[in-house]
Order: structure tokens, then sequence, then C-alpha cells
């Protein structure tokens, strides 16, 4: 009945995050996508991250970007970014992985932030 907990088919764990952005260091079409407000993308993001504010016009910036690259997704604790990717497949986007847990989750396991 409720959604709780229950991991989406596009969620992926930190690690393998971190796995997709080593294999796609070097892929213009791989994009990391920061959907948190400019003030929280302000204090740290992952490297090479856009930032994307889902609470204002996210729907109308979404469409400025080529639905056919590999899209990686995230907020604060992963429930902006689910949504995010949610929008974003019914927009037509192919490639999306939303990180779970968000970026809490990703800093947990000590990974790098600028």
């Amino acid at each position: 009945m409720f959604n709780l907990g229950k991991k989406g088919k596009n969620d992926i764990q930190s690690i393998d995050a971190l796995e997709l952005i080593t294999e796609n260091e070097s892929n213009k079409d791989f994009v990391i996508i920061d959907v948190r407000s400019p003030e929280e993308y302000s204090e740290n993001h992952i490297k090479n991250a856009l930032n994307i504010n889902y609470s204002q016009n996210f729907e109308q910036e979404i469409e400025k970007l080529d639905k056919n690259k590999k899209y990686l997704i995230y907020c604060r604790s992963g429930h902006r970014s689910s949504n995010a990717t949610k929008i974003m497949i019914k927009s037509g986007f192919k490639d999306i992985h939303n990180l779970s847990g968000g970026i809490r989750k990703w800093k947990s396991y000590g990974l790098s932030l600028v």
C-alpha cells in the first residue's frame, strides 16, 4: 500500500554509483545531476555534477537535455531525486539512475565531494 523503503528499478547504491561515475569519467554522454537547491549544491556536491533545482522549473530545465544520454540523479536523501527520475522517465529519458539514499548515504561511505 505504501511505498516506504521500496527500492525503485532505477535506484542504485553509492558504491554502484561510484563505479558508474568511474566507468564514465571520459564519456561526454554521461551526466550527473544534483537536484538540490543552489544553496545545498554550493555547500558540496559530486564532482562535475550539474545543478538543476527540483523545486524550480525542473520539468522545463530537463527539456533542454539530451534524452539519449546516461544520467545519474541525486539529492540529499533520495526523495527529490526519486521524483525527478520518475519525471524524466515520463518525459522520455532512457538511461537514468537514482542515487539511493542521496548525498547523505554517499557521505556515510566517505566518498568524495567538492
